[in-house]
């Protein structure tokens, strides 16, 4: 584990369309106002850019292609100088440019964490993400409470590593859930058989789209920012207790 400072947390949406990318978001600002700063990393370095997710597509500085050469560690300050700024620092994956090499990911994060809060909002069908995984503080895995979404989370899941039992330490892995609704009894049931922490339940809020149709930082109202919150603080007691 990272200092209590400093966490790696990644995201992985279990089913597409869920807003995982919205929950990072939101989840590296609240930590940002709680631990005085934090990085939100793109995890899909192919993929079209999650600054379109934070408005900051427009924000000169440095993607994913203009680092795809980097070899070793790096200066965590110069990174972030260099880095576009919403609410947080933000690196994104730019859509076009050179491919981004596994190393260079790998290697940028390393430079990143035990230096500054980073969470990385990762994709399961990229192959980078596990090694991410393996070595993160924390594993946020964002759901839907459809039959089909649960059984997703439950295939997600089975793929994530869990921390030693024996390690006197608690799951590091949780469950967001997101949906119209609130979570019955019953379907409550079915996510404690998961055997993972239910971290929190996000229910559809039409500001969160207006807000993104405004190019504003997902979470800076409303439920998503209040759940992001809630769970940060959970984290820093749960850090804070494993740090003594």
């Amino acid at each position: 584990m990272t200092s209590l400072a400093a966490p790696l947390i990644v995201v992985l949406g279990a089913s597409g369309g869920l807003g995982a990318s919205t929950w990072a978001a939101a989840l590296a600002w609240r930590l940002s106002l709680h631990l005085g700063e934090c990085v939100l990393v793109d995890g899909d370095v192919r993929g079209g850019g999650l600054d379109m997710t934070c408005g900051t597509e427009h924000v000169p500085g440095l993607r994913w292609p203009d680092l795809a050469r980097l070899r070793g560690a790096a200066s965590c300050s110069r990174l972030l100088a260099a880095l576009p700024c919403g609410e947080v620092p933000l690196l994104s994956a730019g859509g076009r440019g050179e491919v981004v090499p596994d190393s260079a990911v790998l290697d940028v994060v390393g430079s990143l964490r035990g230096e500054v809060p980073v969470v990385v909002d990762g994709r399961v069908d990229v192959a980078v993400t596990g090694r991410l995984v393996e070595g993160a503080d924390a594993v946020h895995v964002v759901a839907g409470l459809r039959a089909r979404q649960l059984a997703d989370a439950e295939a997600v899941l089975a793929r994530v590593s869990m921390p030693d039992p024996g390690a006197g330490g608690e799951a590091r892995v949780g469950m967001v859930t997101r949906g119209e609704r609130a979570v019955s009894a019953e379907l409550a049931e079915v996510i404690e058989h998961l055997g993972v922490a239910h971290l929190a339940h996000v229910r559809d809020d039409a500001r969160v789209r207006r807000d993104g149709e405004r190019g504003d930082w997902p979470g800076l109202r409303g439920t998503l920012r209040d759940r992001a919150d809630g769970v940060v603080l959970d984290l820093v007691e749960q850090l804070g207790r494993g740090a003594a």
